[in-house]
């Protein structure tokens, strides 16, 4: 009996022991934990702080990039030294109200962060520098963009806490409406029939429709829409062809786009990410509106008209037309024979406006305003040195039934007819409010070196464009009346070059009626089948045709042509924009796209030695 007593104690001991051990552990883990909460806590703390610093770094440039202020293309913009940029601004006069300006090695920007707590305030201090290398431009070109480079670098430091950096890269991105080789206010539909090869920056407001009857690739560094993509058509739930389209720029792989590849996917986002690596956006991957031109400003008295060099008002009020025409301070009224042919009358019978009826010989043609714009300067002695030149006519009504979709029966439709283009006397931007017609050969690349090339930044803003081939013959327009063609055939076009930016408006789709899609936003009034047209500029839609409503249809007024349409080279050059870019059709809200921060050392520091 006594053992086991003495078993008993000597367990009950051995238990004490070892749960004074455990309580002592406890104890001692305890103590530690708080330590180590207390240091994360700090880490913490330290953290937020230095994020604070770069997040108000990113701040002052998307405020200093987007200054209304700012009229430049490629904008000086700076956060060191002692100059006055663009802004109108120094460096130290765009501190917040809570923050200092420090000059050194590097300037930087500092503020106390208030931690309420009993210890000591966080000091933060952050430095906007160039990110670009030594010896690069201020702003790069790319694709369809110019890019200003630059490096954020935050720091943050309180005795109690410790110290940590932060750097991340961030890049202000400008993008002009020239620089795209599509831009579309409403919706966008490339619905090619044969092969079609794009390559440039594309852009919708609204949705975007891709499909092909044969095979569609895209080469672009960006592809986007403000608001859904789709795959197929918007008149009809058809899907066709092959669609392909670059990862990351026009040089990148093609990937093709699968026919449920679009915004309806509940995969969308991984699809798009995966197979195009940020090249193509919808609203889901933070794709949003851009910025356009005021419609308002294109119509008679508004900034286009009044701003113009030259101002042409065709009046066919009285007996004979005659044009006002409001040059260098004066106006004056002269007939086309005083004008030696510069400006003459002529009808285009446009069979998508006014379709042929049961008898052809009462067909009812266009009224143009045939512009030999080589004649006009010497008619003239004169050249606009702002290259503007504003036209509109008195004898055009517009589409004002209300149904968008089918065409005013009351409407007049008239308009102008550029001629002779194929060399211009200089950069010119040619603006109407009603239709116009390019007949042959415009604005030629005469060489691929830009001191001997005779082409010149052009474009024309007009409420419909057409095409007409080199062929085309004006007493031969009415080609459904056996009276003037006696084979009743559509007239055969021949290659073609027109080098220009299009700014003009379209005719919406709806279920079951096609509007012609972007494959025909320049529109054609020949037999183009098996011949090219050669294009080299930009596609711009900012409104819906006021006057050029007619329905489109295929095969009853033109056959397609082969396209080969792409960006002008010349444009990355942004002295070579079209006239008055900058005041009249400005860029886009210059877009600003941060990298991910990292973390830096003391030693990698420039601003963070307290």
């Amino acid at each position: 009996m006594r053992k086991r007593k003495g078993s008993a104690l000597i367990f009950i001991s051995a238990l004490s022991g070892l749960l004074l051990l455990i309580a002592i552990t406890a104890s001692v883990n305890a103590v530690s934990d708080v330590n180590i909460t207390n240091e994360e806590r700090n880490r913490t703390m330290l953290e937020f702080a230095c994020e604070s610093g770069l997040n108000r770094a990113k701040a002052k440039i998307d405020k200093a990039f987007n200054n209304n202020k700012l009229s430049n293309l490629e904008p000086f913009v700076t956060f060191q030294g002692t100059d006055i940029d663009d802004t109108g601004f120094k460096p130290e006069e765009k501190v917040f109200s809570d923050e200092a300006f420090v000059t050194g090695s590097t300037d930087y920007y500092y503020f106390v962060l208030d931690t309420g707590q009993a210890n000591p305030n966080i000091t933060v201090r952050y430095a906007i520098t160039s990110g670009r290398l030594v010896g690069e431009d201020e702003w790069l070109r790319t694709q369809g963009y110019t890019t200003n480079k630059l490096s954020v670098e935050a720091v943050a430091y309180a005795p109690e806490y410790g110290w940590i950096g932060m750097t991340e890269d961030v890049w202000a991105r400008r993008t002009s409406l020239f620089m795209y080789q599509i831009f579309f206010e409403n919706d966008l539909e490339i619905l090619p029939g044969p092969t079609f090869d794009l390559a440039g920056l594309i852009h919708t407001n609204e949705d975007m429709y891709l499909n092909s009857g044969a095979t569609l690739n895209i080469y672009t560094d960006s592809l986007t829409s403000a608001g859904d993509i789709y795959r197929g058509r918007l008149d009809k739930s058809q899907v066709g062809g092959t669609v392909k389209i670059t990862q990351g720029d026009k040089f990148g792989t093609l990937t093709t786009m699968g026919s449920n590849d679009d915004s309806e996917n509940e995969n969308w986002v991984d699809i798009a990410t995966s197979n195009w690596s940020g090249t193509v956006k919808d609203r889901s991957l933070g794709s949003t509106r851009q910025a356009a031109p005021d419609l308002k400003s294109f119509e008679p008295g508004g900034y286009y008209d009044s701003n113009a060099g030259i101002s042409i008002y065709v009046d066919t009020s009285g007996s004979e037309t005659t044009y006002d025409i409001s040059y260098a301070g004066t106006k004056v009224t002269k007939t086309s024979a005083e004008l030696g042919g510069a400006l003459t009358e002529a009808d285009v019978y446009d069979y998508r406006e006014h379709p042929s009826g049961s008898n052809p010989a009462n067909n009812t043609p266009v009224k143009v305003t045939n512009v030999d714009i080589n004649k006009l300067k010497t008619a003239l002695n004169f050249y606009p040195e702002n290259g503007v030149i504003y036209m509109t006519r008195d004898d055009a009504t517009p589409d004002q039934d209300g149904d968008p979709y089918t065409a005013d029966t009351n409407r007049e439709v008239s308009g102008f007819k550029l001629i002779e283009g194929e060399t211009l006397p200089d950069a010119t931007t040619f603006v109407s409010d009603l239709p116009v017609y390019v007949e042959g050969t415009f604005n030629k690349h005469t060489s691929a070196d830009p001191d001997v090339d005779t082409w010149k930044p052009c474009a024309v803003v007009a409420d419909s464009i057409t095409l007409l081939s080199d062929t085309w013959d004006e007493n031969q327009s009415n080609w459904k009346d056996p009276n003037v063609k006696s084979d009743t055939k559509m007239p055969k076009a021949v290659d073609t070059e027109f080098n220009f930016v299009l700014i003009t408006g379209n005719v919406p789709t709806r279920e079951g009626q096609y509007s012609g899609g972007f494959e025909n936003f320049p529109r054609f009034l020949e037999d183009w089948g098996g011949k090219k047209v050669d294009i080299s500029g930009g596609f711009i839609q900012l409104f819906r045709s006021k006057y050029a409503t007619g329905n489109w249809s295929y095969g009853k007024y033109y056959k397609a042509p082969q396209r080969d349409w792409k960006s002008e080279p010349r444009f990355s050059n942004l002295n070579d924009l079209p006239p008055e870019f900058v005041d009249m059709f400005p860029s886009t809200a210059i877009s600003v796209i941060y990298s991910e921060w990292g973390l830096i050392s003391r030693n990698e520091s420039a601003i963070g030695v307290f």
